[in-house]
This record gives structure tokens, C-alpha cells and sequence, in this order.
């Protein structure tokens, strides 16, 4: 979703409030699937990610009426999906934050060549980094490098300042940078 423009975003809350339904659904067709992908990450479980966005993509157009264009239309979309999926966690106790107890974590692939095994479990690492992070902080960090929000945004969606946000980035991208120097001691040390 970060191709699309601020400008897009602007219009398209001009336009819902005019209750225009050919900008709605415009801006369901190309949002929807970057939404998806944000919900599932809090949830781990798409088919209630897609039951969230359907309730989230409801109330946007119920409304509609309120929206203020001064306001990012992209960042009130991730908040709502983001209190939405809380809710849902909230509600549905059994579920931790982003991790079904149930379900065992998917184990590294195993490959052949030594360089991309060596990738693999770094990524599934750094997985495992991400999780460790306080929540507000992983949070930040998530919509920053993969959803693509500036700090502004990230800050709406946050409901908090942008120094807070920039504070728990940086603090965030501290804790991976220190896991992976860790990491790559241990592994050096090994090979020794």
C-alpha cells in the first residue's frame, strides 16, 4: 500500500463523505489485501483477520460522515484495523498476542545449500527478535518497515507522539541490532 499516494488517501475521504460508492469500493480494492496482511500479523489467524476487516470496512462507511480530510485517511484505516484486532484478541482469550498457543511454531526450512539455510534461520530469528520486543515497540516498528507508514502516521495510528514513535523505532531497531550481534559471536565462536 505505501505506492499509494497521500493524495489518493485525501481524495478518497473527500469522496466517502460525499458518500461516494465507487471511491469506497476503490479504496476497499486496493487497501484491502496490505489490511489483511497487518491483521493477520497481530492475530495469526486470517479467517478472523477477514472478519475484522469486514467490520472495519462497515463502520468506515458508516462513518463516512465524520471523517476529518485533515486527518490521514491511511492512518485512521490502520487504527481502526489495529483496535479492531485487539478486540479481538481481548474476546477471544486463548490467543496471545499474535500467537495461537495451540498451533506449534512452523519449524526453518531445510535446504541443501548451507548460505540459504544460514538465511532461514536468521529469518526465523529475527522473527523470534520481533516478538521479544515490548509491544508498543514492536508495533512501531512493524508498521514502519513493513507496512510502510511514516512516523506521522505511525503516530495516529499509535495514538501517541512522533518522537514516542521514533523513540520505540529506535529502541526496537537497539534490541535487533544487539540479538544479531549476539548471534553472530556465538555463531563465529562455534565454528571455531
Amino acid at each position: 500500500m505505501s505506492a499509494l499516494t497521500a493524495e489518493q488517501f485525501e481524495q478518497w475521504g473527500i469522496e466517502l463523505r460525499l458518500s461516494n460508492e465507487q471511491a469506497y469500493a476503490e479504496l476497499f480494492r486496493k487497501t484491502y489485501n496490505p489490511m489483511l496482511r497487518f491483521a493477520t500479523r497481530i492475530i495469526a489467524d486470517e479467517e478472523a483477520a477477514r472478519d475484522v476487516l469486514q467490520d472495519v470496512y462497515i463502520k468506515l462507511w458508516h462513518k463516512r460522515f465524520d471523517l476529518d480530510t485533515d486527518k490521514s485517511l491511511k492512518a485512521l484505516l490502520y487504527r481502526m484495523v489495529r483496535n479492531k484486532c485487539y478486540n479481538y484478541l481481548r474476546d477471544h482469550s486463548r490467543m496471545s498476542l499474535g500467537v495461537d498457543d495451540t498451533e506449534p511454531d512452523p519449524a526453518p526450512s531445510i535446504s541443501d545449500d548451507a548460505e540459504n539455510e544460514e538465511q532461514e534461520e536468521l529469518k526465523v530469528r529475527l522473527n523470534q527478535w520481533i516478538e521479544e520486543l515490548p509491544i508498543r515497540q514492536r508495533e512501531a516498528f512493524e508498521l514502519s518497515r513493513f507496512e510502510g507508514l511514516d512516523h506521522e502516521e505511525i503516530a495516529e495510528v499509535m495514538e501517541c507522539s512522533p518522537r514516542t514513535v521514533n523513540n520505540h523505532i529506535v529502541s526496537a531497531l537497539n534490541h535487533l541490532r544487539n540479538r544479531h550481534n549476539q548471534h553472530s559471536n556465538s555463531s563465529s565462536s562455534e565454528r571455531r
